[in-house]
């Protein structure tokens, strides 16, 4: 398990190393009052004391990346206009290949952050 965001880093799947840096400097630029803390070893952007009141997360698998949040709302609109995406309740998932969904992925990201007061413009 990654005791530090750089510990994920280096622990990631080649693929998946853009696209994290990538996500990561999009919270930084967009959101730059909020420090990513570990949670079960992957950084994580949370909102207030606790994940459940809200928090933006990316994973890289080896096929595979994700970005995670609690606002299953906004999950499932977002799946639903990325092609070919997939995931869980609270994720969206795109293969590395698409990049195309970068931009409807910024837009998911950037969505949860206004939600919860954090979106810097």
């Amino acid at each position: 398990m990654a005791d530090s965001p750089q510990d994920y880093l280096d622990a990631a799947p080649d693929a998946g190393r853009p696209w994290l840096e990538e996500f990561w400097s999009h919270v930084g630029r967009r959101a730059p009052r909020l420090a990513p803390v570990m949670f079960r070893g992957v950084p994580m952007w949370k909102f207030a004391d606790s994940y459940l009141k809200g928090y933006v997360m990316f994973t890289a698998a080896s096929s595979h990346f994700s970005a995670h949040a609690i606002d299953f709302d906004l999950v499932a609109d977002t799946r639903a206009a990325i092609p070919g995406a997939f995931g869980g309740k609270g994720s969206v998932s795109v293969k590395y290949a698409n990049t195309a969904a970068k931009p409807a992925l910024e837009q998911f990201v950037d969505a949860v952050l206004s939600r919860h007061g954090f979106l810097d413009t």
